[in-house]
Formats: C-alpha cells, sequence, structure tokens
C-alpha cells in the first residue's frame, strides 16, 4: 500500500485503504476530487478495511471511485503472469461487476493524473441512507480561465452498468463558459447521455432525472470553488 506522487500523477498501490486516502495530504493537495468522493464511501468501518483497488475491481457502477477514475481520465495496472500492463479507464469497465482484466491478472496499482491546483471540484450523489450506493452520482472538476472553461470533467456513477464520461456535456462548457445557461444545458445534454436501467431503487427516467441534477449541482459547486 503506498500514495506516491511524481511526473504529473499520484500513484497508489491496490491494497492502499480508503481510510488512509481519506487523511492523505497528498490526496488533499493533488486529488481533492479522490478525497471528497473517499467520504461518500460506505461507513467508517467499511473505509476502514476497503482499498481502492478494491473497489475498482469490483466494478460497481454505483461505487465512487471508479466514476473519479473516469472524470480524471485515469489508468490501473494489471499485473499477470505475462507481466504488466495499463489499462485505461475507459477501457477497464465492461459491464455490471466486470473488467477487462483477464482471469489470472490482478489489479495492481491506480494511476490518477494530479489535478491543476486551481481546479474547482465536487462529487454531488443522492442514495436513500447515507453510505449506501449511489442511486446516481456526478464527480466533476472544472478549470477557469476568467468566464471561460479551460477544461471540464464529468463522470456518473449509478446512471448505467459503467460509469460514463460526460465528454459532450464538458464540450458545451467549454465552448460556451461557466453561466448558468452554459450549465443548464450541460446538464440536460448530461441526462441525454446516460442509460440507465430501471431496478427496485429507481426507475430508469428517475435516474436520468437525478443525472441532470446533481450534474447542474455539481458543476455549481465546482465552478465556485475554482481559482481564476
Amino acid at each position: 500500500a503506498y500514495i506516491e506522487e511524481g511526473d504529473g500523477q499520484v500513484r497508489l498501490g491496490a491494497m492502499t485503504r480508503q481510510r488512509t486516502i481519506e487523511f492523505s495530504p497528498v490526496v488533499a493537495r493533488r486529488l481533492p476530487l479522490l478525497g471528497e468522493a473517499t467520504k461518500w464511501v460506505g461507513h467508517l468501518p467499511i473505509r476502514t478495511r476497503g482499498t481502492i483497488g478494491g473497489s475498482i475491481a469490483h466494478a460497481d457502477p454505483s461505487a465512487e471511485y471508479p466514476a473519479v477514475l473516469t472524470a480524471l481520465g485515469g489508468a490501473v495496472v494489471a499485473r499477470g503472469p505475462k507481466g504488466e500492463r495499463v489499462v485505461q479507464a475507459k477501457d477497464l469497465f465492461v459491464t455490471y461487476l466486470t473488467t477487462s482484466l483477464e482471469p489470472d491478472e490482478v489489479l495492481a496499482e491506480v494511476r490518477l493524473p494530479a489535478m491543476d491546483p486551481a481546479a474547482g471540484f465536487a462529487l454531488e450523489e443522492f442514495a436513500r441512507r447515507r453510505g449506501d450506493f449511489a442511486i446516481v452520482a456526478i464527480a466533476a472538476m472544472v478549470v477557469r480561465d476568467g468566464a471561460r472553461c479551460a477544461q471540464a470533467r464529468l463522470a456518473t456513477a449509478g446512471a448505467g452498468p459503467v460509469p460514463v464520461r460526460l465528454s459532450a456535456a464538458e464540450e458545451i462548457l467549454e465552448r460556451d463558459g461557466l453561466t448558468d445557461a452554459a450549465i443548464a444545458a450541460a446538464a440536460r445534454r448530461a441526462a441525454e447521455l446516460v442509460s440507465p436501467d430501471s431496478d427496485l431503487h429507481a426507475s430508469a427516467d428517475y435516474r436520468r432525472h437525478l443525472t441532470e441534477v446533481l450534474t447542474r449541482r455539481a458543476l455549481t459547486r465546482a465552478i465556485r470553488g475554482a481559482r481564476v
């Protein structure tokens, strides 16, 4: 278990416990979105025993860590008898509880690009009870350039069989700026980009509605926290 910073990224050993991440000064300084997401993970006993590698390899689409990995464009290191390979987040998650790891591979390391120190960030989540898996959650990061959006990152949890990077919604902000109208348009587009299923917790329509509402909330808070 380790948390190491270098070459513009943060590397976390797969066995790094969530409680360690929650109080890591490196995470607080370089990956504050991951730190915020950790506070939403289960309850204290779970975070004391749970690991970042376990959460990501489990590939529950309602979990927070896969959403952060997807939003920030991270990757994992897979290790097996044939050696190591790097798997990008967009190629890792296949469907519910299924990754592209081979049967003889284990997830050995998580790699996330260090966030811009001026970036604003937020994770907005709706669950039936605090500590439950998200019905829907949105991870957001925004880098400002005055009134312009220099960079936006958005990803979902709970809005489909895998976490979804909301690239088309990001493009609206990067093109139109950070006005209320642009935020609303990005949130509407986010709801169009997801393909949730209905289950005993929520209908597909309700999950799409939550995607729009939580995207708007996450962006508003991320923009407010971003330094110019």
